[in-house]
C-alpha cells in the first residue's frame, strides 16, 4: 500500500512538473483596451477601459449608463492581480451632485476572450456581467500573432488618403488601414507631407527600458505620444497636445486616444490619422463611396527639417548632452525624459553655478538655456503625494446604502438583451 502511495505522490509531481501552471502564458499586457456589457445597446450598458495590467497591478475605469444617463460614476484605484483574477477598489457617487455613495470593490476574471467583473459594496451588489472585448488591442503587436488575423479587431486596407487634392502614395505593404472605424497610418507616412516633424524616442532609467514616445512637432504646436514600461509589460498611450510651450510645460491639453492606440503592424508603427491630423488643425473629412480620406491643411513649416536631421535629432542623446555642460556647474543631476521645443530636442540637468541652484535645458546643437531656481521653486517641486487609502468622507457626507433608491442600483447588462 506504501508503495503504491508513493507510485502515486511520484507520478502527480511529474504531473506537474510537465504540466505548469497556466497562468504563467498569461498575457497580461494584451487585455489592454475597451470592453462592453453582453448584450449592450445604445442607452444601456456597462463600459470597461482597461488602461493599464500586468502580472501584479491592473488600472481601470468604469462607467455604466441607463436610459441614456450615467447615474453613477465610479472613481477606480489601481488594481492588484493574482494568476487570473484581479481585485479593483472604487469609491462611488453621484454624477450630478458629486455626493459620496458608498465604497467598493471591483473582482475581475481574465478568460481567453472576454473579462468577468462584478462590483460589490459592503452591503449591496452593484454591478455583474461579461464585458466583450471592443477594442483590445497589444501595443506591440503582438495579439493572435497579427492584428489582421484577430477576431476582436475589425480591419480593412482598401482606403485611400487625399491631401490637399493629391493622392498620397505608400510602400507596398505599408499602406493605411482602417481598425474598428479609425483610419490608421505608418508613423510617418501622411504627416511629413503635412510638414510635421515626427521623432521616435525610447529611453532608459536605471538600465530598464522606460518609456517610449513619438512626438510632432509643427510651428508652434507640439503633439507627443507617450507610453511607459515596467518588468511586466507596456500601459496604454497618451497624448497630449501644447501651443506655445515646450513639452517641459504643464500647460497641456490631454487628448483621449483610449479607442484610438498607436500599434505595429509588421515592422511598421501606426498612428491613428484623424486624432492627429486634428490637433494640428486640419481639416479631416470622410468619402464613403470612394473609401479616401480628404486631408485639407496647410503645410508650411517654420521649423521643417529633412529626414537626415531628423535622424541625428533623434539620436541625441543625455551622454552627448552632457558634454556640452561646462565646468562653471557643479552638483549636474540629468533628468532622463527627452523633451521637446518646436525648434529641437533637449535635456534637462539641476545644477549649481556661482549664485545657486540653476536649471539647464541642453538643446540639439549644444544650445544652452539656464534658469535660476529659487527656494520657493524648489518646494513646489515636490512630487505629488498619491494617498495610500481611498478616502473615506465623513459621516455628515455619507449617504448610507438605504437612502440609494432602487432605480439607481445597477443591474446585470446580460438582461439588456431581454
Amino acid at each position: 500500500m506504501k508503495k503504491k502511495l508513493f507510485a502515486l505522490i511520484s507520478a502527480l509531481s511529474m504531473f506537474i512538473a510537465v504540466f505548469p501552471s497556466a497562468y504563467a502564458d498569461i498575457n497580461y499586457t494584451s487585455y489592454i483596451g475597451k470592453y462592453l456589457s453582453a448584450g449592450a445597446t445604445s442607452s444601456y450598458y456597462g463600459e470597461l477601459n482597461v488602461l493599464a495590467c500586468t502580472n501584479e497591478s491592473i488600472s481601470v475605469d468604469f462607467k455604466f449608463i441607463k436610459n441614456n444617463i450615467q447615474q453613477l460614476t465610479y472613481t477606480c484605484y489601481e488594481g492588484s492581480v493574482d494568476n487570473d483574477k484581479a481585485t479593483v477598489p472604487f469609491t462611488v457617487s453621484y454624477t450630478d451632485s458629486g455626493q459620496f455613495v458608498t465604497n467598493g470593490t471591483m473582482d475581475i476574471t481574465f478568460t481567453d476572450w472576454c473579462l468577468e467583473i462584478s462590483c460589490d459594496s459592503p452591503k449591496q451588489h452593484l454591478f455583474d456581467g461579461t464585458m466583450k472585448p471592443q477594442f483590445v488591442l497589444n501595443p506591440d503587436g503582438q495579439n493572435s500573432g497579427n492584428i489582421l488575423d484577430d477576431p476582436t479587431v475589425n480591419t480593412s486596407s482598401d482606403v485611400s488618403v487625399v491631401l490637399n487634392g493629391e493622392k498620397v502614395t505608400f510602400p507596398d505593404g505599408v499602406g493605411p488601414i482602417i481598425i474598428n472605424d479609425s483610419t490608421y497610418v505608418p508613423l510617418r507616412s501622411v504627416l511629413s507631407k503635412m510638414g510635421v516633424n515626427v521623432y521616435w524616442d525610447q529611453y532608459k532609467k536605471n538600465d530598464i527600458l522606460d518609456a517610449q514616445s513619438i512626438t510632432c512637432t509643427k510651428n508652434n504646436t507640439i503633439v507627443q505620444f507617450v507610453r511607459t514600461f515596467n518588468n511586466s509589460g507596456s500601459n496604454v498611450w497618451t497624448l497630449n497636445k501644447w501651443v506655445d510651450a515646450n513639452t517641459n510645460s504643464q500647460s497641456f491639453t490631454r487628448i483621449n486616444i483610449t479607442d484610438l492606440q498607436p500599434t505595429i503592424i509588421g515592422n511598421s508603427s501606426y498612428i491613428p490619422l484623424r486624432v492627429v491630423s486634428e490637433a494640428f488643425g486640419a481639416d479631416v473629412g470622410w468619402v464613403d463611396e470612394d473609401r479616401l480620406v480628404e486631408i485639407n491643411c496647410d503645410t508650411a513649416n517654420n521649423y521643417q527639417y529633412d529626414t537626415e536631421l531628423i535622424g541625428k535629432i533623434e539620436d541625441f542623446s543625455q551622454e552627448t548632452a552632457l558634454t556640452f555642460i561646462t565646468s562653471d556647474f557643479k552638483d549636474v543631476i540629468p533628468d532622463t525624459t527627452p523633451y521637446f521645443s518646436p525648434q529641437a530636442k533637449f535635456y534637462k540637468f539641476s545644477a549649481t553655478d556661482t549664485w545657486g541652484p540653476v536649471e539647464l535645458h541642453i538643446f540639439y546643437g549644444g544650445f544652452v538655456e539656464v534658469y535660476p531656481v529659487t527656494v520657493e521653486e524648489e518646494q513646489n517641486s515636490v512630487s505629488e503625494i498619491v494617498p495610500d487609502e481611498i478616502p473615506t468622507p465623513s459621516e455628515d457626507d455619507v449617504t448610507t446604502e438605504d437612502d440609494v433608491t432602487e432605480d439607481i442600483i445597477i443591474e446585470d447588462t446580460n438582461d439588456a438583451e431581454k
